[in-house]
């Protein structure tokens, strides 16, 4: 479980990774390096800010073929179909994740992120994942190599911090295909 600490400028707990230099806007190829779970986070509700609700929150690590790094925003953690983690999940394998799904069975995983630069109400400029799609088979080999990232310290993601062994991608199996084939069958030719 993550250790919160409470941020200098007063915006509550940090629940993700200090990133210095944001994704390029755009569609790009990355790999999971990390999933970081913060429980128990106190905050105003969305409906009604008077109340405070806690809540179990996820957020993804990714890293980018030129280098760079991003991470989703909180995503509650609920296996409720409408929920926004199962729909990035849903987005990200092509179906729906069964129930007791575990999210760090991703890392390593690639990805395809179609990131979009923002500017917070203080004036930050950050990136976004603003949505993902599984690698077409023909672009698995361009998948950046866990290897090639470090992730950054923070209050410690629950992912193991040292470099994942990367996952191969998968070799599509060799396309069979169906052989049709006429046979004559010998004619008996009858003798008068």
């Amino acid at each position: 479980m993550a250790i919160l600490t409470q941020s200098s400028s007063g915006d509550g707990p940090i629940t993700g990774w200090p990133i210095a230099t944001p994704a390029p806007a755009g569609q790009h190829l990355a790999v999971c390096l990390a999933v970081k779970d913060s429980m128990g986070i106190q905050r105003p509700s969305y409906d009604d800010p008077s109340i405070i609700e806690t809540l179990d929150v996820t957020r993804f690590l990714f890293g980018v073929a030129d280098g760079s790094l991003i991470q989703t925003s909180e995503m509650k953690i609920s296996g409720h179909e409408k929920s926004k983690l199962v729909g990035t999940l849903t987005s990200w394998l092509g179906a729906p994740p069964a129930i007791g799904f575990d999210t760090e069975s991703l890392i390593g995983q690639g990805v395809t992120l179609n990131v979009v630069a923002k500017v917070s109400k203080k004036g930050t400029s950050y990136s976004d994942v603003a949505s993902t799609s599984p690698v077409m088979p023909q672009l698995s080999n361009q998948v950046p190599n866990v290897a090639m990232f470090s992730i950054p310290e923070g209050d410690g993601p629950s992912a193991p911090a040292q470099p994942v062994a990367p996952v191969q991608p998968i070799q599509p199996a060799p396309i069979q295909t169906a052989t049709q084939m006429t046979v004559d069958q010998p004619q008996v030719v009858q003798q008068p």
